[in-house]
């Protein structure tokens, strides 16, 4: 297959990542590379132009290869929905897939390497402005959550609860065997993949437990096929720090320090990562009990904050300072009653009144009056 790159994902001015296209007997092939990062409504364009030219040629099947630590969950979205277009698509993993990249993989029959490693977590989202905009975009994360998990149950075959149990935990690695065994995918290949350089890099950046070798081949000993020679000689240099003159002697001596490094920090990440999720922990208990404790919300309703502040723990801190307390609240709704009755006060109310004012009253109404709830919800999520 000869390829086109089409796409070139970068951070800053470095590339991170790529889509490669071609078309090959009547077959479109795609090539994803590394990050699925910075997308844009120009790459979008340019991938549905490529989508939808072969398949104006005649093209019906595409087989999309490559090794990803996912990326944007926006990116990948956009992405199947193009992929979709074809009558049949096939994924081929390599050394990676991971995080956003196995929304794709979880939609279409999967292959895998023998060493190829895997992993899920809970989708992330960055959230920012005033609290009208941090409950968006909270809900948003939910939707996207929901999708998320629910795409996996429908290729696992588990349910939606044991998805989430699987990545309750954080980042859930799976080496070929389990992601073979969970469903995650459908096949292993029998071949063994050569890691390159930038399959390390990639494993190494997003926490993997396993760093492999970069295999090379031994005179006299059948070994798999070198792939490291997808990064040229000045970009290896650069990347390890070298002088430019440097020695081959110096360029692998230095490829195995890094690894020892990778390894090295790799168990000190681990053991920040726990420290930092008892830390985490305590600051969202902390969180919720003083929501409890200044009347925000009943204890009843503490699990459900719990696992907002898990999520975005920000955002959710905004969202509950921003809430009256109860005990406030019906010290003005007594003074209300006083001259109009609070009945006739919620009478105008917004789905955004009962949130910022009364919780507890909307809870009540969608028991008693459901349609009345409804109503409400619709005409909120018709305006976001």
């Amino acid at each position: 297959v000869k390829w086109n790159k089409i796409i070139a994902f970068t951070e800053g001015k470095k590339q991170v990542g790529s889509i490669e296209a071609a078309v090959n007997n009547n077959v479109a092939y795609f090539n994803i590379v590394g990050r699925i990062w910075s997308w844009s409504a120009d790459q979008e364009s340019i991938l549905r132009r490529e989508v939808e030219n072969s398949i104006a040629a005649g093209v019906k099947d595409a087989i999309i290869e490559g090794s990803s630590e996912g990326g944007s969950v926006f990116a990948t979205n956009d992405m199947k929905a193009l992929f979709d277009k074809y009558d049949t698509v096939q994924i081929k993993v390599h050394a990676l897939m991971a995080s956003a990249f196995t929304y794709l993989t979880s939609h279409y029959h999967t292959t895998v390497k023998a060493n190829t490693q895997g992993m899920i977590h809970m989708p992330i989202l960055s959230v920012k402005g005033n609290v009208k905009e941090v409950r968006s975009t909270l809900k948003l994360g939910e939707n996207i959550t929901e999708d998320y998990a629910k795409a996996y149950a429908n290729k696992t075959g588990k349910t939606v609860k044991q998805i989430k149990a699987l990545w309750d935990s954080g980042d859930y690695w799976m080496n070929a065997d389990e992601l073979l065994k969970e469903g995650f995918v459908d096949a292993i290949e029998g071949e063994v993949e050569a890691f390159t350089d930038t399959d390390v890099m990639s494993l190494v950046a997003c926490g993997a437990p396993i760093i492999p070798e970069v295999q090379s081949e031994t005179q006299g000993k059948t070994e798999h096929k070198s792939k490291t020679n997808i990064m040229d000689k000045d970009e290896l240099i650069a990347f390890l720090g070298l002088d430019s003159n440097a020695t081959d002697e110096q360029i692998e001596a230095a490829k195995r320090a890094m690894k020892v490094d990778a390894l090295k920090q790799r168990s000190q990440a681990e053991a920040d990562k726990d420290k930092a999720e008892t830390e985490a922990n305590t600051k969202v208990e902390a969180l919720v009990n003083k929501g409890i404790s200044e009347k925000k919300f009943s204890a009843d309703e503490a699990p459900h904050y719990t696992d907002l502040a898990k999520a975005n723990f920000d955002a959710t801190e905004k969202v509950i300072a921003a809430m009256p307390s109860k005990e406030k609240l019906s010290a003005q709704l007594k003074g209300e009653e006083s001259t109009t009755g609070s009945a006739s006060v919620k009478a105008n109310w917004t789905l955004e009144d009962y949130l910022d004012n009364d919780p507890e009253a909307y809870e009540k109404l969608k028991a008693e009056k459901p349609k009345e709830a409804e109503a409400l919800e619709a005409a909120y999520f018709s305006k976001q």
